[in-house]
C-alpha cells in the first residue's frame, strides 16, 4: 500500500502548488490594482 500514500502525497504537493501560485497570483494583482487607483 506504499504507492497509495505516495500518489496521496504527491496530489497533496502538487495541490499546495497550484494553490500557493493562485494566491501569489491574487496577491500580486490586488497590488497592480491599488497602484493604478492612486
Amino acid at each position: 500500500m506504499w504507492y497509495f500514500a505516495w500518489i496521496l502525497g504527491t496530489l497533496l504537493a502538487c495541490s499546495f502548488a497550484v494553490i500557493a501560485a493562485l494566491a501569489l497570483e491574487h496577491s500580486e494583482s490586488e497590488k497592480v490594482t491599488e497602484s493604478d487607483e492612486r
